[in-house]
């Protein structure tokens, strides 16, 4: 009976990390993003949601790169057939949730330049005129 053997390149630990790095940078970015939000409502009165705010996608996306990268450190630990499926799955999911990212970022500055009319400030100080 042929034994399996799993054969997982040595750059699987350095992409976990560079996972759980992106994982905490958007999560830090997103709170960065709550807080202006915050700040901007108190300051000037505009109530506009962002659609980050409105599907929490900094909070949700983030826990899903982190728990990818710790699967991608965990396999190169130790090599089981059930730890590769899953973070095969969890990879496949994160990287989904990375193009539902790109949508949610296309979609929030074509939907900002239509129902923008009147410029804020940090648009008008950056113009050259």
């Amino acid at each position: 009976m042929p034994r399996r053997h799993l054969q997982i390149r040595k750059e699987t630990r350095l992409l976990g990390a560079i996972q759980i790095m992106t994982g905490l940078n958007i999560h830090f970015v997103g709170l960065l993003w709550t807080y202006l939000l915050l700040s901007q409502i108190s300051a000037f009165g505009k109530p506009y949601l962002p659609l980050s705010t409105v599907t929490r996608y900094p909070y949700w996306s983030s826990t899903c790169f982190i728990f990818s990268g710790i699967f991608a450190i965990m396999i190169e630990k130790r090599r089981s057939p059930l730890l590769l499926s899953y973070a095969i799955i969890v990879n496949i999911l994160s990287a989904c949730i990375a193009v539902i990212g790109l949508i949610l970022l296309s979609l929030e500055f074509i939907i900002y330049s239509l129902s923008t009319k009147t410029p804020i400030w940090p648009e008008v100080s950056t113009r050259f005129l």
